[in-house]
């Protein structure tokens, strides 16, 4: 079976990530995927190194009636049995047409804020084109449990690359970070609701902390974002003295084995691929209690929980971390023996295919809309 999957975005973000690493673990024998993205991107020779075709398929048309003209003629030339349309944006819905044009199933991934602007915009088309809604959050579920089709997959994380025996220390000496300096590290896009600024706000604050401390910037953004954080460092000689930006790396296994803490300091997040990924290098999070963050970090034992991405919330965090940072390690094992038991990549795959397979009649067992028995 032929199974498109379509992602507005072929950059190295949490999302298109995640259809990354579905797609490239997919059982062959029984479905061939095949992507589909906006643009160009660093994701696209990857996909195609691992024997995966792809198409760019560009916004185009009045009423972008021209996309979905494209998006048809991917469906027919590929022979598509099944569209898996990532993320809640336009450019899914387009391939959503389509394919309901075409007749066939529907499987939506919905990753974002039930509450945000994107969803809200698209619930009626999302609940319309879907066959089946996969959420990641018990906030998602319930926005979409009255169609009776949302069933909710928690994200997994590849154990195979990411361990804790990556190349850390390389990590630091490319960027000049001190063998012996406790290392915090904020990983993903430089915007407001990843909280970029409060991380380093709260970075500020511990300037009379004894010993080598050291905040790393992971990522990349638009270029207003970027401009008034790097303005924030540099106006404080002490702060931009231990702060490094690296700008988007690719070799993730080892900034997170480089870290010490990862920060995460969102606003909101549904189920944030880089804590599985912090977890599985054996390393602890600080990360506020949104979204479905509560069920992957333990707190006080895989990691530390904080009620909000607030300032003082975040710098407290810190400050907990440099006085227990003999526990770390500790508290890092936990995590990683938490992400092999529960968040590796190839149960997140069964538990897809299994949607699949009842989507397209494929047998096995019968669906329960109990979203207990994918978790």
């Amino acid at each position: 079976m032929n199974i498109l999957c379509v992602s507005h975005t072929p950059d190295l973000k949490g999302s298109a990530i995640s259809l990354s690493e579905l797609m490239k673990g997919m059982d062959r024998s029984l479905f061939v995927p095949i992507a589909a993205f906006s643009k160009d991107g660093p994701l696209i020779p990857t996909l195609k190194e691992s024997g995966i075709g792809t198409h760019v398929v560009k916004r185009r048309g009045v009423l972008r009636i021209g996309t979905i003209r494209e998006a048809l003629e991917v469906i027919d030339r590929d022979r598509i049995d099944l569209v898996h349309l990532n993320s809640a944006v336009s450019f899914s819905k387009y391939f959503g047409i389509a394919a309901r044009w075409r007749g066939l199933p529907v499987v939506w991934h919905v990753r974002e804020d039930p509450d945000g602007k994107r969803v809200r915009s698209l619930k009626k088309w999302i609940c319309f084109l879907s066959t089946r809604i996969i959420v990641l959050t018990t906030q998602q579920e319930r926005i979409f449990q009255a169609g009776g089709k949302v069933i909710k997959v928690y994200n997994g994380v590849d154990t195979g690359r990411f361990q804790p025996n990556a190349n850390g220390a390389g990590f630091r000496e490319r960027f000049d970070l001190p063998e012996d300096a406790f290392v915090f590290g904020i990983v993903g896009s430089i915007e407001e609701n990843k909280g970029t600024l409060n991380f380093l706000k709260a970075s500020q604050l511990l300037r009379e902390i004894d010993g080598e401390v050291r905040f790393v910037v992971v990522g990349s953004g638009l270029s207003e974002d970027i401009r008034l954080v790097r303005e924030f460092v540099n106006s404080d000689s002490s702060l931009a003295s231990r702060t490094v930006f690296t700008g988007k790396l690719a070799e993730m296994p080892e900034v997170m084995c480089g870290l010490d803490v990862l920060v995460v300091a969102s606003r909101w997040e549904s189920f944030p691929r880089v804590i599985l990924e912090s977890m599985a290098c054996g390393k602890p999070a600080i990360a506020p209690a949104v979204g479905e963050i509560p069920m992957i970090i333990e707190a006080g034992k895989t990691g530390f929980l904080i009620p909000d991405n607030s300032v003082p919330a975040l710098r407290e965090a810190m400050l907990r971390c440099l006085r227990e940072r003999n526990g770390l390690p500790e508290m890092g094992k936990a995590a990683l023996e938490k992400a092999r038991r529960e968040f590796t990549i190839e149960a997140h795959v069964r538990k897809v295919e299994e949607i699949y397979r009842q989507v397209l009649n494929l047998g096995g067992r019968p669906l329960q809309f109990n979203s207990e028995r994918f978790l």
